[in-house]
């Protein structure tokens, strides 16, 4: 059964969000209806509830694990479980050589290859940003009106960020969708549209960002939207990202990309000092849960999952807490704890993300058993990996409510109660870092990279390549933050061998994904994503 969820406290959210209370469905947002516009647009409180229904469904489409399994998992340095979790040959090109294999295609993660979800967010957003401006300006409050647009264009930024580093080339849609007429013709043939350019995309990123920068003011730390809702901070930080993934576009085809770097280096260096931001403290377990739980000193821009605003779900049914954490069985039996089917960090891996531990602090902090020696997972029948107290798994988002309407015989019925970071101030400091070291200032990024460094319980850095150590740290810093992937590829850095990444892989473009069945069939003008052509049975 799924409930209503409640209205945010002081406006934060609103509009249909998250399956919460009882729910038994995991994370069902719905679209604000498509009303008719010449009849909706009228009030300040229809723009507001058309902007609060895309955070809802930007939200709905994240918090499933997406950043997660597209950041991290792809990496490699996750394993799966007996019994479920991500698969461990995600993002690997399938087998089709072994008759007898199981692993010939995708299966469920061509799920992953439909960017439809995405589109469904950039068409409500659409929506805001051809209607709004067009509405009265004596209907809104001062500042409102250029605000909720500032939003909504920073929205649209992110939404299409992420389709630029996932799939690249992909159709850039920016109209609102007024009438049939755009979507058939007067035969009911269907009107679709091709690929952009990865070029083409990220332009248009960055058009979006000078937009929500010009219209958005910087937060206030504490106050009721901090963190989760855009602000002048997060769109610099999103322009810091999109800048510096546009330049790498730029070098990779030949072309000039100082203006880019100087771009990032600029908007990252106006966050950094004018967005009321702080590093938070790592000094104890309870510390680190804080800046989790949400709204901490760090919170650049972050989807709010709150218990207590209704802002929820069951943390045993998807999202990252599925595929990480142990939870602890309600009626106290231990072997009832999901050690056998959670991903875990098998310790042929470890040294790639902490590879000082152990004097770096960090690795107790954000997992459990981090000094555990299996490389196998957990089974009651296995001969090396019997202990469930040895499965590294991840603690960062381990923050809970227990269900109240749990069933009398569920023995793990959790709520989740930690938000998921987007940008987080530690992401941008060494971001700021990076783009340091690529406009020949890498003495600047030093200081960033030893405050990290310290506050890790790490001495300061005596080394000369100052992007390896950035990565590092990264890696280090924002492991199940849905980064290190794509910080990869920014920067040709995969120190594993054993990455899918090649490096004839990376020269074909193959970091990017290829395109679900269902588009292709779907949408005769979209032609699957070179790299994967003939490597997928759909």
């Amino acid at each position: 059964m799924e409930k209503t969820i409640k209205k945010l406290m002081a406006g934060i959210m609103a509009c249909s969000l998250l399956a919460a209370s009882c729910g038994k469905d995991f994370l069902s947002p719905e679209q604000v209806n498509l009303v008719y516009n010449d009849v909706y647009w009228s009030s300040e409180q229809d723009a507001e509830k058309a902007v609060l229904g895309a955070y809802a469904l930007y939200r709905g489409l994240m918090v499933n694990a997406q950043l997660y399994e597209r950041g991290d998992v792809t990496t490699g340095y996750f394993n799966r479980g007996w019994n479920g979790g991500s698969s461990n040959a995600f993002y690997h090109i399938p087998d089709f050589t072994n008759v007898s294999g199981t692993q010939k295609s995708w299966g469920a993660l061509e799920s992953f290859a439909n960017w439809g979800g995405y589109y469904k967010v950039i068409a409500q957003l659409n929506q805001c940003i051809s209607y709004i401006p067009k509405m009265a300006d004596n209907v809104f409050a001062s500042g409102a009106k250029s605000k909720l647009l500032g939003e909504a264009y920073f929205l649209r930024a992110l939404v299409y960020y992420h389709i630029a580093t996932i799939w690249g080339n992909a159709p850039l849609v920016l109209d609102a969708i007024e009438n049939s007429n755009q979507v058939i013709d007067g035969e009911s043939v269907p009107i679709y549209q091709g690929r952009s350019t990865d070029i083409e995309v990220v332009e248009s990123v960055l058009n979006d960002v000078t937009e929500a920068i010009g219209r958005l003011d910087y937060g206030t730390p504490g106050a009721a939207a901090w963190g989760v809702r855009a602000n002048k901070g997060s769109a610099l930080a999103l322009g810091g990202y999109a800048n510096l993934w546009m330049a790498f576009l730029m070098e990779r085809d030949g072309q000039p990309n100082e203006a880019y770097r100087s771009a990032a280096l600029q908007q990252l260096t106006d966050v950094v000092q004018n967005g009321r931001y702080a590093l938070a403290p790592y000094a104890s377990e309870t510390a680190v849960k804080a800046i989790f739980q949400g709204q901490s000193s760090e919170a650049v821009f972050e989807l709010n999952i709150s218990y207590e605003q209704g802002e929820t779900y069951r943390a045993d049914y998807g999202g990252i807490q599925a595929l990480t954490t142990k939870l602890v069985p309600l009626d106290g039996d231990v072997n009832k704890d999901r050690a056998s089917n959670i991903n875990f960090v098998p310790a042929s891996k470890k040294q790639f993300v902490f590879p000082e531990y152990p004097q770096d602090k960090r690795a107790d902090l954000f997992f459990d058993a981090w000094d555990s020696p299996y490389n196998e997972p957990f089974s009651d029948v296995s001969q090396v990996a019997t202990d469930r107290t040895k499965v590294t798994w991840m603690t960062k988002f381990a923050s809970f409510m227990v269900d109240p309407s749990r069933e009398w015989n569920e023995y793990v019925a959790y709520f989740a109660d930690a938000n998921m970071p987007v940008f987080r101030f530690t992401d941008v400091k060494l971001l700021l870092a990076e783009a340091y070291v690529k406009n020949g200032q890498a003495a600047l990024a030093v200081p960033i990279i030893n405050e990290i460094r310290e506050r890790a319980g790490l001495l300061p850095y005596t080394g000369s390549d100052h992007i390896q150590e950035i990565m590092r740290q990264r890696t280090a810093e924002l492991i199940g933050e849905g980064k290190i992937f794509f910080d990869y590829v920014r920067n040709n850095y995969f120190a594993d061998p054993s990455s899918a990444m090649t490096a004839e892989r990376y020269a074909q473009q193959g970091y990017y994904w290829p395109v679900s069945g269902l588009i292709l069939t779907n949408n005769k003008m979209v032609q699957q994503t070179p790299y994967w052509n003939g490597k997928t049975t759909w």
